[in-house]
């Protein structure tokens, strides 16, 4: 069986995967304070290609 990440024990993965759970099926943030999500880029910040690129 392959794991997940070689940085954390399988069950810090699990526990991480857990809290991940809810952003990854939503597509979105899932916090009910809006001024807690991160930034969007601003208008002069370079295109950066997204993590796991696929090319």
């Amino acid at each position: 069986m392959r794991r997940e990440s070689d940085l954390h024990s399988p069950r810090e993965d699990d526990e991480l995967k857990a809290e991940l759970e809810g952003t990854l099926r939503s597509g979105g943030p899932t916090r009910a304070d809006e001024s807690r999500d991160p930034e969007g880029p601003a208008d002069d910040d370079p295109d950066v290609p997204p993590l796991g690129g696929g090319a």
